[in-house]
């Protein structure tokens, strides 16, 4: 930076990158050593510690933006070089424009000066692949400036317009819900599968990088430091990397990347080496999966609760039609998460009847290594097992136990019998699932079963009050915990 250019009295706004020093601008960097004065979120001076020797430095919190840029704007006044720091992009919801309002408003004529730094967009696009090679949007989550009614309308114009959509302000403690809101919209105009990058930290230390579907992009894990890169249409994996194809896709018919996010069946990506990059997620059915799952989000309507409980249960919902599961799905504490645990570990499947063991499906099982068994197929020609005294479901389920042993996790859908049977080992002979998914369907037995079944802490479950259930259901909320542990592994 020319210094010949500076006057006393000004205001450097300095977007400092995302905080590596090899990000730092040499304009940024000039700026910083002018300064007599520098002000920022103290964790963001923290990064430049080293550059901040024998200069007066005022930290501020989080949430202190008009703060920070009026204490630098009437330091700047009494005739000091002033720099306000700023993360990313100065000019790019930073510092830049708060310095500038407040300056209008206060009507000074400091000089002020925005210096640009490598906004999150970038640095987040560079660590995903090449997200971000054709037309894109961002959009800053954060409603405590924008009403939420606001930026629903542009997320769905952006949703609408099939851009690649950068998410800044994505969540933080007290802002919970926003991105899962966020990812119901894009789903009424997008396959489940789009890939969505999530970087937290970029270039800096605790960076973390994961990719995962559109589907769950409602359970992943965020903070105010994550920026989330959504996929256009045109938007496929590489090599574990995003990319947005612009000028070489027309001409590159024999480049076929497939998509290999997890939960991508090997039949999946075998045909997928026969469409092009952005043909691969277009089929009918998805298009039809697609626009069930965005119905059944929209009148869900937005929900303060546990985005992984509301992933299950859209899954009921959507293999049942009945929203009443919405109220009638109960969750032990921990049981997700249990799941989900035992899944990674490549924990198999218990299933009472063999319908539900074919309806857990193998492109999300396969991938994690886990095997499906069926109790009533356990005893086919067993005869002491078919004399022991219980239905063929009980003997099933009691057979199946003894061969898995502890860990696995249990699905019952159809026969209450099972249910009360896999109570009674857990109860009388100590047998620990790590999960069971119990939501047998019928008139008989099927709510005392249930009842039992919430009525322990033994074993964590997942279960609805009432009549209602059967193995379409049960199979689907199994599904729904194997795509939350293999979509956000």
């Amino acid at each position: 930076m020319n210094d010949s250019t500076r006057s006393p009295g000004t205001l450097f706004v300095v977007g400092l990158g995302p905080g590596s020093p090899g990000l730092l601008t040499p304009d940024a960097a000039s700026a910083l050593d002018a300064a007599d004065v520098v002000v920022g979120y103290q964790g963001y001076l923290d990064l430049i510690a080293p550059r901040l020797a024998g200069k007066e430095v005022i930290g501020r919190e989080l949430g202190q933006e008009v703060e920070r840029a009026g204490a630098a704007l009437e330091l700047a006044e009494q005739g000091r070089t002033v720099a306000l720091v700023s993360s990313g992009d100065a000019g790019v919801y930073g510092m830049g424009g708060v310095a500038w309002e407040l300056a209008a408003r206060r009507e000074t004529d400091v000089e002020i000066v925005v210096v640009p730094g490598v906004t999150a967009a970038c640095s987040a696009a560079a660590r995903l692949g090449a997200p971000l090679a054709h037309d894109w949007a961002c959009l800053s989550l954060s409603d405590l400036l924008t009403p939420w009614d606001v930026i629903a309308r542009r997320a769905e114009a952006v949703a609408r317009a099939d851009f690649a959509l950068v998410v800044y302000n994505p969540g933080s403690r007290t802002r919970t819900w926003q991105l899962a809101a966020l990812a119901e919209i894009l789903l009424r105009h997008r396959d489940p599968r789009t890939p969505v990058g999530l970087v937290e930290n970029a270039y800096r230390p605790g960076e973390r990088v994961e990719v995962v579907r559109l589907s769950d992009l409602a359970t992943a894990k965020v903070s105010m430091f994550t920026t989330v890169i959504i996929g256009s249409s045109r938007t496929f994996l590489s090599r574990g990397r995003m990319v947005t194809p612009r000028i070489y896709e027309a001409k590159s018919a024999e480049t076929r990347p497939t998509p290999d996010l997890p939960g991508s069946s090997a039949t999946e990506e075998v045909s997928g080496l026969e469409r092009s990059p952005g043909e691969w997620r277009h089929s009918p059915g998805d298009a039809i999966m697609a626009e069930s799952l965005a119905i059944i989000e929209r009148e869900l309507g937005p929900s303060p609760g546990d985005p992984a409980e509301r992933a299950v249960v859209r899954r009921m919902i959507h293999a049942s039609a009945d929203f009443d599961y919405a109220d009638r799905a109960r969750f032990a504490r921990g049981a997700i998460a249990s799941a989900v645990a035992a899944f990674r570990a490549g924990a198999p499947v218990v299933a009472d009847v063999e319908m539900l063991r074919a309806g857990i499906r193998g492109d999300l099982a396969g991938p994690l290594g886990v095997a499906t068994v069926c109790g009533l197929s356990a005893i086919d020609g067993d005869a002491p097992a078919l004399s022991s005294g219980l239905t063929r479901s009980a003997a099933g389920m009691r057979r199946a136990a003894e061969l898995v042993g502890d860990g696995a996790v249990v699905a019952i859908g159809n026969a209450p019998t099972a249910l009360m049977e896999a109570l009674r080992m857990i109860e009388e002979r100590g047998w620990r699932p790590a999960c069971i998914v119990g939501i047998p369907v019928g008139f008989v037995g099927v709510e005392e079963a249930k009842g039992r079944l919430m009525g322990q802490d033994r074993v964590p479950f997942v279960t609805s009050l009432g009549r209602k259930g059967g193995t379409a259901v049960t199979a689907a909320a199994v599904n729904a915990l194997l795509e939350l542990a293999g979509g956000s592994r």
